[in-house]
C-alpha cells in the first residue's frame, strides 16, 4: 500500500510537470498552430474562396519574401481533401469562440481516450509502471519530448475514434465501429487506412470487411477528382507544395529515406515508394505470423496489443508527431518488458531510464534530430517487441500440448455410472 501511495504521488507530480510545461511550450511555439490552418480554410470558405488556392498563394508569397523573415515558421496549407470542406462550412456557422472551445474540449477528450485504451495493455504486474509513465502520453509522443498536443491537430480525435472502436472489437468481437472510424479518418488522412491492420490481425476471417473499408476509403478519395475536379486539383497542388517547400516527410523509414534523397539533391520518387513497399511487406508478414499465435491463444491481448499498434502505425508512409502520440504507452510497455525480461532489477530500471533520457537529449539538442531519432526508436522497439512475442509464443506451444494431453488423460467422472 505504501509503495502504491508513493507511486500515485509521483505520478501526480509528473502530471503537474506536464501541465506546467504548457506555458513553456507556448513561449516557443504558438498553441494551436495546426488550428490556424483550419481557421484560415474556414475564413476562405466564408469569403467564397477556394481554401486551397488561398493557402497556395500564402505559401508562395512567404517563400518569395523569405529573405525578409529567414527565421519565421513557414505557413502550411489546408491539406485535407475536398470532402471535408462541408464540415468546415458547418463549423464556420458557429460563433468563433464557441467553435474554438468545443474543438479543444473534444481534442482533450480524445487524448484521454487514447490514454485509456493504450494503458489497458498493461499486465497485472505493470500497474505501478503504468501509473508512473502515463504522463508520457501528454508530452512525450513516441517517447520523445514534443508539444504535439498543443498543435491542436485533428489526428488526436481520429485516433481516439479508431482506438475506441478497436477496444470495443477486442472486448466484444464486433469490429464495425472500428471500420467506420477508420473510414471517417481516411476522409481526412487517407494513409490512416493502414490502421485496418488492427482489425485485420485481431479477428478471424476479417478479409471481406477490411477489403470493403479499404475500397470505400480509396474510392471516396478517387471519386473526388470527378465530382470536384477543380478543388481536387488545387488540393493535390497544395499537398505537393507541402513537400516541395517544407520537406516534411515524417518519421517513418520511408520519410527519413525521402528526406535523405532530397538532402542530396535526388528525387524521392519512386525510390521511396519501392523502399516503403519492401519494409511494409516485412511488417505485414511479421504481424500476420504473430496474429496467428494470438488467435491460437499463445499470446494474450495485453502482449499483442502494443506490438500490433506500433506495427500498424509503422505502415503509415508518413508518420508525424501526432501519429506517434498514441504510441507513447505501447512503446513504453514494449521497451519496459524487454529491459525487465529477466526481472525488475535496479540495473534494468536504470538502463531503461538511461535509454529514454539519452534519446531525448539527442532529439532535443541536435538540429533536425527529432525525426530520425523517432524513426530509430519506432523500428528498434517494434523489432524487440516482435522478438519477445516470438519467444513467448514458442514457450506457450509445449504448455498447450501439456494441457491437451492432461485433458485427454483426465478420467471420466461419470465412468462408474455406466453399467457393465
Amino acid at each position: 500500500m505504501l509503495l502504491t501511495t508513493r507511486c500515485r504521488t509521483i505520478a501526480i507530480v509528473f502530471w503537474l510537470c506536464a501541465f506546467v510545461t504548457i506555458p513553456i511550450w507556448t513561449r516557443t511555439d504558438q498553441a494551436g498552430y495546426d488550428i490556424v490552418f483550419y481557421h484560415n480554410a474556414i475564413t476562405s470558405l466564408r469569403a467564397g474562396h477556394d481554401p486551397y488556392l488561398d493557402a497556395i498563394q500564402r505559401q508562395q508569397t512567404f517563400h518569395q519574401t523569405l529573405a525578409q523573415h529567414p527565421d519565421a515558421y513557414p505557413p502550411c496549407s489546408y491539406v485535407y481533401s475536398p470532402i471535408t470542406l462541408p464540415l468546415l462550412r458547418l463549423i464556420g456557422l458557429l460563433p468563433e469562440g464557441l467553435a474554438y472551445t468545443l474543438y479543444w474540449l473534444i481534442l482533450v477528450a480524445g487524448v484521454f481516450a487514447v490514454l485509456w485504451v493504450t494503458t489497458s495493455a498493461r499486465e497485472q504486474t505493470e500497474r505501478t509502471f503504468i501509473t508512473l509513465v502515463a504522463p508520457l502520453a501528454a508530452f512525450c509522443p513516441g517517447l520523445l519530448a514534443h508539444d504535439t498536443i498543443l498543435s491542436g491537430n485533428v489526428a488526436f480525435i481520429l485516433y481516439a475514434l479508431i482506438l475506441l472502436g478497436a477496444a470495443y472489437g477486442w472486448r466484444h468481437g464486433i469490429w464495425r465501429w472500428c471500420y467506420l472510424a477508420i473510414f471517417i479518418a481516411s476522409c481526412f488522412k487517407p494513409p490512416l487506412l493502414t490502421l485496418l491492420a488492427i482489425p485485420l490481425f485481431s479477428s478471424r476471417r476479417p478479409w471481406l470487411p477490411v477489403g470493403a473499408t479499404a475500397a470505400l476509403g480509396l474510392g471516396v478519395f478517387a471519386i473526388q477528382s470527378r465530382l470536384l475536379p477543380t478543388l481536387f486539383l488545387h488540393f493535390l497542388q497544395a499537398v505537393q507544395l507541402q513537400f516541395t517547400y517544407n520537406h516534411d516527410f515524417g518519421s517513418s523509414p520511408a520519410g527519413i529515406f525521402s528526406d535523405l534523397l532530397v538532402h542530396y539533391g535526388r528525387s524521392y520518387m519512386p525510390a521511396s515508394v519501392v523502399f516503403y513497399m519492401l519494409y511494409a511487406a516485412v511488417i505485414v508478414g511479421l504481424l500476420f505470423h504473430l496474429s496467428r499465435q494470438y488467435l491460437a491463444g499463445r499470446l494474450t491481448l495485453q502482449q499483442w496489443m502494443p506490438v500490433l499498434l506500433i506495427g500498424a502505425i509503422l505502415l503509415n508512409p508518413r508518420i508525424m508527431e501526432y501519429d506517434a502520440a498514441p504510441l507513447a504507452i505501447p512503446m513504453a510497455l514494449v521497451a519496459w518488458r524487454f529491459f525487465t525480461r529477466h526481472g525488475v532489477t535496479a540495473r534494468a530500471v536504470i538502463t531503461y531510464l538511461g535509454a529514454f533520457l539519452l534519446a531525448n537529449l539527442i532529439a532535443v539538442n541536435l538540429h533536425d534530430a527529432w525525426k530520425p531519432t523517432e524513426c530509430l526508436l519506432l523500428t528498434t522497439i517494434f523489432s524487440t517487441g516482435v522478438w519477445s512475442l516470438l519467444q513467448q509464443a514458442e514457450a506457450a506451444i509445449p504448455l498447450a500440448r501439456i494441457d491437451r494431453t492432461e485433458a485427454l488423460e483426465e478420467p471420466n467422472p461419470d465412468q462408474d455410472l455406466v453399467p457393465a
